[in-house]
């Protein structure tokens, strides 16, 4: 189903990278029968959100967060997910609906990596037994 230009979308991609999209692709067609999810459609909308998004910073109507958690150990994540918890708990009690949102958007990817973790654990405990 791959055509000439889906082809030369990939070119620069790296295997992980290609073998990522391929997973993404599926999940997509799994989810939306209907929709012709392709190599193009998904660079054409990465395109679109990579200039939306850099209109956003520049105007500042959002805020974009990146942290490397490369270095961060298990015990890092449990604490700083400990710490956010909290925060997004007052942040319900204490602030504005819209407040509690952007802090829970905030917060969403340190949740990933929190179940991420709780994932690659649970195998771990099978094999003790």
């Amino acid at each position: 189903m791959s055509t000439e230009k889906d082809s030369m979308l990939r070119v620069r991609l790296t295997q992980r990278q290609s073998d990522e999209l391929d997973a993404i692709i599926d999940e997509l067609q799994a989810q939306m029968p209907e929709a012709s999810v392709t190599t193009s459609s998904i660079a054409r909308y990465a395109l679109e959100k990579y200039v939306s998004d850099h209109i956003a910073k520049r105007d500042g109507t959002k805020i974009f967060i990146e942290v490397s958690t490369a270095d961060a150990t298990e015990e890092d994540i449990k604490n700083l997910y400990g710490l956010l918890s909290k925060l997004f708990d007052e942040t319900k009690e204490n602030y504005s609906p819209t407040v509690h949102y952007m802090v829970g958007e905030i917060f969403e990817p340190v949740m990933m990596k929190m179940a991420s973790l709780i994932k690659l654990k649970k195998p771990e405990v099978k094999a003790g037994e």
